[in-house]
């Protein structure tokens, strides 16, 4: 299943060795980026999903198709059993052609007509189907469990922060106020400090002469008359 599986991705993968990819790429500090000469990526030529599969995800799929195929494999030989027979027969018979012929000659003798190699051949592909269909709801999933909820995480701590910054901006404009406030009540405060206290001491020196007055009038009314 292996040589089948990447003997798909042939033709529709282009090799492309990440080092290459990541020679032109820089640090910040414009010194070249460390990579790893043995890791190996291949890019999307023909098919329909753009994008970079790399050696690591190769060998997971691999395993897993394979893990696929057998299980859905029936007793009796059928197009799972034609293309590893394919596969085997490649180096000692490179003619494609010639390879179908004498692979579907050699399990025709075991019962497997035309037909029935057609309609296996597509039961595979409509399982693929399926798995395809399947993956795809399980990334959904996974994208609404993971992802999506983060991303409302992430709206509402921003929407938070701006309410936070807009209660700071007023609590600043209203300390700001507020110390003018204070600035200028203290220079009430003192001038009205000082109005009283020279109030006071005018009425208090008012107050003593008049005292003195008083006493004086009363001895001399007392002394004179």
């Amino acid at each position: 299943m292996s040589n089948m599986f990447k003997k798909a991705l042939g033709i529709f993968l282009e090799f492309e060795p990440e080092q290459v990819k990541q020679s032109a790429q820089s640090t910040e500090d414009g010194l070249p980026m460390q990579v790893n000469p043995g890791n190996k990526s291949y890019t999307a030529i023909h098919t329909g999903s753009a994008g970079i599969i790399t050696e690591g995800d190769i060998n997971k799929f691999e395993k897993h198709f394979e893990e696929m195929f057998d299980k859905a494999n029936l007793p009796g030989p059928d197009y799972y059993e034609f293309w590893k027979m394919m596969e085997t027969l490649e180096t000692a018979v490179p003619d494609e052609k010639i390879r179908m012929t004498a692979v579907f000659a050699t399990l025709n003798v075991q019962g497997l007509s035309k037909d029935a190699l057609v309609n296996s051949a597509v039961k595979y592909y409509q399982l693929l189907e399926k798995d395809k269909l399947e993956f795809q709801n399980a990334v959904n999933t996974k994208v609404l469990a993971e992802i999506e909820g983060r991303k409302t995480t992430i709206d509402d701590l921003e929407k938070k922060n701006a309410s936070n910054a807009e209660i700071i901006k007023n609590c600043t404009k209203e300390i700001s106020e507020n110390l003018q406030k204070i600035t200028a009540i203290k220079k009430e405060v003192i001038d009205e400090e000082a109005k009283i206290n020279s109030n006071k001491n005018g009425y208090n020196i008012a107050c003593d002469a008049m005292l003195a007055k008083l006493n004086s009038d009363i001895n001399k009314i007392k002394n004179t008359l």
